[in-house]
């Protein structure tokens, strides 16, 4: 089945008389079952709207439309936006090409617009570089996707579903856990892809669970800065007076003597909805 779909890569690409770029990190999915899996996980159906990032040839675009779903593709690589607008843009797709991300705290303001307008699902082959600051600014959102579900490096999935006490554990996993819980699907080899990445990718999912508190990620990504640290101590660093940290740490009903990296993603909200009514920084 790989097979299948990679001629239908290659064609794609040599039509337009396009190759691969590394520098954008194309890597295309061959892998029918996981384009299968992906399709299924999403629960592509008619009305359904998903933003897919990075579409490439329109390997996974095709199948969502196929389904019913209402797609915004967003594409960097102007000759394959070329590629999508001649082949899927008449069947329906909403195209723009441009960078995903602004900034890596900001969205392309066509994802903003299109999360703000009604329910949505992100679903996409996401770049590596771009993965981590896609997922977590997409859950930031105000009106965060209905689910997530994308292939990423597998190091990264396994950060994102790690727990206190592993060494995986940082920022990143804290704030995708403190709005739901991600999970791995699948797991997936290099030979699912063309070109052929140097490491194991994975399908993860997300689904939203409770609003995150504003200011919560870019205060959690402080804070891990002192990860090894005793609460008071690390919070005196990231900008809080002693007294303070140990009254947020009572409010909370925190052991004063526990590292910050021992606190689950629940107690790390409650600590940083403590230490705002006490005095911000």
């Amino acid at each position: 089945m790989a097979g299948i779909l990679r001629q239908e890569v290659d064609a794609a690409l040599a039509l337009a008389g396009l190759r691969p770029l590394h520098r954008f990190g194309q890597n295309f999915m061959i892998d029918a079952k996981a384009v299968a899996e992906l399709v299924a996980a999403l629960g592509a159906a008619p009305g359904m709207r998903v933003c897919e990032i990075g579409p490439g040839t329109g390997i996974l675009t095709r199948r969502l439309l196929e389904a019913g779903a209402t797609v915004l593709a967003v594409e960097i690589d102007q000759g394959l936006a070329g590629v999508l607008r001649d082949t899927l843009v008449p069947l329906g797709l909403r195209l723009e090409h441009g960078d995903c991300l602004v900034s890596k705290s900001l969205l392309h303001p066509a994802i903003i617009a299109f999360a703000a307008t009604g329910p949505w699902r992100l679903g996409a082959n996401l770049p590596y570089d771009v993965a981590l600051p896609v997922i977590l600014n997409a859950a930031a959102q105000p009106c965060p996707p209905e689910r997530i579900v994308v292939t990423i490096q597998r190091e990264a999935a396994e950060r994102l579903v790690s727990v206190p006490g592993h060494d995986a554990w940082g920022a990143s996993a804290a704030v995708l856990q403190a709005g739901g819980m991600p999970r791995i699907l699948r797991r997936l080899g290099p030979s699912s892809f063309y070109p052929q990445p140097r490491v194991d990718s994975a399908i993860l999912v997300w689904e939203p669970q409770r609003a995150l508190p504003a200011g919560f990620g870019s205060w959690c990504r402080t804070v891990f800065a002192y990860r090894r640290k005793v609460l008071p101590s690390c919070l005196v660093d990231a900008g809080w007076g002693r007294e303070l940290g140990l009254a947020a740490c009572a409010a909370c009903a925190l052991d004063p003597t526990r590292r910050l990296e021992s606190l689950s993603a629940t107690e790390l909200v409650a600590l940083f909805t403590a230490l705002p009514v006490l005095e911000s920084v």
